[in-house]
């Protein structure tokens, strides 16, 4: 009789669990189609539900194919109730951005788009993507603030006020179905997982020099025959590539410092007048070096003595000649840039094999 009895409230026991995960899987399954979404095991993904920012705002479209969306463009779209369009949360608003063509914005797949929060870390301002040439990033109107597209990293504004580390805009994981349409997976809403909304995303230096690497990567598959652009460069780390009319500008920055002065590489093509112009060792509050049969020119502000300039803001200029391309490096760590040059771009040679040819400099 006993065993019986056990039997029987092992049956009660078991039917109890399977009743309890029927019931979690209805409610599931409920609060995932009230969401528009759809059932992907243990997980409800919702789709992406824009509204236009091109035509009427009200005009919505759902779900959102990767087809119908041009390279380097944007759009609004709220998260997680799509659905709901009258009682809209500026914390639930976020970008959809599809990338421009030179960071794989022209795969037809999930890679070629990202979703940030709309909302600027820190200060709470709304921020949009700008697709025009040498911007191509997302910016906060109210204080400044930068991101760049390939992983949200701020490269330029205010720090919020808790946190000196480098900061990353929160984003939502995308996925696509059968049919090409976006929906977003479930987040972790945690400072080192996807972000906290108005706060951020913790981003490690490792992940800064992914999202430079793939940035670098793209270049050089673009432009092969062009010098390469380093991820580091004088102890800084690489954050954007413009190309700016008939040269590409890179810019650096050292995410120990409290500040943004950083380096600034333009790469060019050079002319025969270019290297006339190099070759004059005249020129005022100038130094010129040499390293194997090249010449380099260091002058800038911080070496003409009547820049009245605070220290903090002069810097060097370094150019040279190299393989049919002018090389203009700006910064301020002069030390720095001159080392980092003798190993970017003679490797073959140390640093003591640099040596001053001549000076104007007062």
């Amino acid at each position: 009789m006993r065993i019986k009895l056990l039997m029987i409230i092992g049956i009660i026991v078991i039917a109890s669990i399977f009743a309890m995960i029927a019931a979690d899987s209805a409610n599931l399954d409920k609060m995932c189609q009230d969401n528009g979404g759809k059932r992907t095991g243990d997980t409800c993904i919702v789709p992406v539900t824009i509204n236009s920012t091109k035509n009427n705002p009200l005009d919505v479209i759902n779900p959102f194919q990767i087809k119908t969306m041009r390279p380097n463009s944007m759009e609004y779209f709220y998260y997680p109730n799509p659905e709901d369009i009258t009682d809209r949360d500026v914390f639930q608003k976020f970008i959809l951005i599809r990338l421009p063509v030179e960071l794989g914005g022209d795969a037809d797949d999930v890679s070629a788009f990202r979703a940030y929060s709309a909302l600027s870390v820190g200060v709470h301002c709304q921020i949009k993507y700008w697709p025009h040439e040498e911007r191509k990033r997302m910016e906060d109107p109210c204080w400044g603030s930068m991101y760049r597209p390939i992983d949200g990293l701020m490269i330029a504004g205010e720090r919020p006020v808790v946190n000196n580390a480098p900061v990353a805009l929160p984003y939502l994981d995308l996925s696509v179905d059968e049919n090409g349409s976006l929906y977003v997976e479930p987040p972790k809403r945690t400072l080192d997982e996807n972000g906290v909304v108005g706060e951020g995303r913790a981003i490690s230096l490792q992940q800064i020099r992914q999202g430079s690497q793939v940035i670098a990567d793209l270049y050089e598959q673009t432009n092969p025959d062009s010098p390469k652009i380093l991820v580091d460069f004088a102890g800084q780390i690489l954050t954007q590539i413009n190309p700016k009319n008939n040269r590409v500008e890179a810019l650096y920055h050292d995410f120990s410092s409290h500040d943004w002065h950083g380096i600034t590489l333009y790469i060019g093509n050079v002319s025969a007048q270019d290297q006339k112009y190099f070759l004059n060792l005249a020129k005022t509050n100038s130094e010129f070096w040499q390293i194997g049969d090249t010449a380099i020119r260091i002058w800038g502000s911080a070496l003409d003595e009547n820049n009245d300039l605070p220290e903090g803001f002069q810097e060097y200029n370094i150019e040279f000649i190299l393989d049919g391309f002018k090389i203009v490096i700006e910064g301020q760590n002069i030390e720095h840039m001159k080392k980092a040059i003798v190993t970017s771009y003679f490797p073959g040679n140390n640093y003591d094999d640099l040596f001053l040819v001549s000076s104007t400099v007062k």
